[in-house]
């Protein structure tokens, strides 16, 4: 049955309140996700009046080739979840989780996020923040890690400056002083790192945290000082993985021995 002739669309019109338009406009910029929801569920003019599409899952293609911003939906009545592409987004308020995905290519840019989507970041209240690729600018971790809600971090990637030198692990989670959950692909130490680490105040106990393919010395004494003071308790996990078995010899012994000597507060241990 074709329907095309049944369907009737009107212009947009302008909507009039029984309320000072100071007030409505209040409300509208002040909304929380759900609540600007139920506006757009109520009238489209609120939708084409602020151009804000609210995502609470997104996942965001990274290619070479095109760039694509994919949200996550639940089906009817919660159940089923489904991905959808949206190629025309205006301003994007990421209110969950954003997963970056980085198609490996023969671009020298492999991992560049770029402007064309952080630009379409409106508002920013993220509690899942990952990331996939073969490099993130510093920069734009930054813009990312803007949220206040931001628990946990997973960040298969290298993180660098404009120059392609690698960023220290202790300037990377100051980014986020509401971890509870981070991991680090690609870490790198100095051998203050844990230092200055400990010197931030971080607003929640950290349950999980893991830095993978470590190819750089650290100082095991600050790490385990760092490890007592910001972990929940014994049910907290630690996983170390390094680049070379060498280190991995040299680095781990010394941080077993100090370790061994806790009475209480030690997280699970991993390593390989």
């Amino acid at each position: 049955m074709d329907l095309s002739n049944k369907i009737i669309s009107h212009p947009i019109q302008t909507q009039y309140f029984p309320f000072f338009p100071t007030f409505m406009k209040y409300i509208l910029q002040n909304s929380s996700p759900n609540l600007l929801l139920k506006f757009y569920q109520c009238c489209k003019y609120f939708y084409f009046k602020l151009k804000i599409t609210i995502a609470e899952n997104v996942w965001f293609y990274n290619d070479s080739k095109e760039k694509v911003i994919r949200c996550g939906l639940f089906g009817k009545n919660g159940k089923g979840f489904c991905f959808r592409d949206y190629p025309n987004i205006e301003k994007l308020w990421l209110c969950d989780k954003l997963h970056i995905d980085a198609i490996r290519g023969p671009s020298d840019n492999y991992g560049l996020i770029g402007n064309e989507f952080l630009n379409k970041i409106y508002r920013n209240t993220l509690k899942k923040l990952s990331i996939c690729s073969g490099f993130t600018l510093f920069k734009e971790l930054e813009i990312l890690s803007k949220s206040p809600n931001l628990t946990e971090v997973d960040l298969q990637t290298t993180v660098k400056n404009e120059n392609d030198e690698p960023i220290p692990v202790e300037e990377i989670m100051v980014l986020f002083p509401n971890i509870k959950k981070f991991q680090n692909l690609s870490s790198h130490f100095t051998m203050e790192s844990f230092q200055k680490l400990s010197k931030f105040k971080f607003s929640n106990k950290i349950n999980s945290l893991e830095f993978r393919m470590i190819e750089t010395e650290f100082d095991p004494i600050s790490m385990c000082k760092f490890l007592k003071d910001n972990f929940d308790d014994e049910n907290s996990s630690f996983r170390l993985t390094f680049d070379s078995d060498h280190l991995k010899n040299q680095m781990l012994l010394q941080f077993k021995e100090i370790m061994n000597k806790w009475e209480t507060k030690k997280p699970k241990f991993f390593h390989n």
